[in-house]
């Protein structure tokens, strides 16, 4: 049987194989990188993560700049 871990700690761990992966990965964040485990991306691939802050709409036009680009 297979360890159970949490969600967000599962979802940290594939962020950072999707950025061993493909070098195009890009993480932002709004403050929460502890809590969502996305800190681990940004350990890893510090030029591709990006705090944003608490400044989620900020975040998203970011994100739309980023995937048009």
């Amino acid at each position: 049987m297979s360890k159970l871990i949490a969600t967000r700690e599962a979802y940290g761990a594939a962020l950072v194989e999707l950025g061993r992966r493909n070098p195009g990965v890009v993480v932002l964040d709004a403050d929460l990188a502890k809590s969502t485990k996305t800190a681990e991306f940004g350990k890893h691939f510090p030029d591709r993560f990006f705090d944003m802050g608490i400044a989620e709409q900020n975040m998203m036009g970011t994100a739309a700049g980023l995937a048009a680009a």
